[in-house]
């Protein structure tokens, strides 16, 4: 059995943005997609880049922050 991860990071800030970790995909373009009312899933597949726990995890950090 494997022990669940407890916290993982899905957005870094660097050059003075923020990016979904480990990509080139600014934030700012999954919550554009979330707020013109696109569902994570659509905006997954205009990146493919990203999975789908990345964009929901870059969703996530927007609404808490």
């Amino acid at each position: 059995m494997t022990t669940p991860t407890l916290l993982k990071q899905y957005v870094e800030q660097r050059d003075q943005g923020y990016w979904i970790e480990g990509t080139r995909i600014s934030l700012d373009s999954v919550v554009y997609g979330f707020l013109r009312g696109e569902s994570p899933e659509s905006i997954a597949q205009n990146f493919p880049l990203l999975s789908l726990d990345q964009v929901y995890g870059g969703i996530a950090f927007y609404l808490s922050n």
